[in-house]
């Protein structure tokens, strides 16, 4: 019962087919030739007298052959949908919406400056003949009793070091 239908559906959209392909091509009718020149035949006549008619009344003369022709040629069935009476629209006045003021909150006190931690204190930590090494990786010369750091003489107090 299956492949019965599954043969008979195509063999139908062919025979349908074959039908519709004898009427032939509407656009090589008679009857399309015959509204066509017609059209032709009043718009070369619209051409010539241009200047002295309106184009409304040119339009509407030339609009029924217009329809006739695509009847024929096209197959069209039914009038074109008709076009808008009224293209341009006065503009819309809308009522103006007042936004609420936005409430700016009062300036706040400037935040408290937070006090940096001291820096560790720089202290010797190995010592030779020739000068000495601190925790900060500087190598200090020995200058007599003193010690030279890289911005001047340091004074030891026990191990803790103080260069300017």
């Amino acid at each position: 019962m299956h492949r019965c239908r599954f043969v008979l559906v195509p063999l139908a959209a062919l025979i349908a087919g074959a039908g519709l392909a004898q009427g032939g091509d509407p656009l090589d009718s008679a009857a399309c030739r015959q509204a066509l020149d017609a059209l032709r035949v009043q718009e070369d006549q619209a051409r010539a007298g241009a200047a002295g008619r309106d184009r409304r009344e040119t339009a509407a003369r030339l609009e029924p052959l217009r329809r006739a022709a695509a009847r024929a040629c096209l197959g069209a069935r039914g009038d074109p949908p008709s076009p808008p009476r009224r293209l341009a629209q006065p503009p819309i006045d809308v009522p103006r919406v007042p936004l609420p003021r936005a409430t700016v909150p009062a300036p706040a006190a400037p935040p408290a400056p937070v006090a940096r931690p001291p820096a560790p204190p720089v202290v010797v930590t190995t010592c030779d003949a020739a000068g000495c090494w601190a925790s900060d990786g500087s190598r200090l010369q020995r200058f007599g009793t003193n010690l030279m750091g890289p911005r001047g003489v340091c004074s030891v107090q026990g191990v803790v070091l103080s260069c300017p």
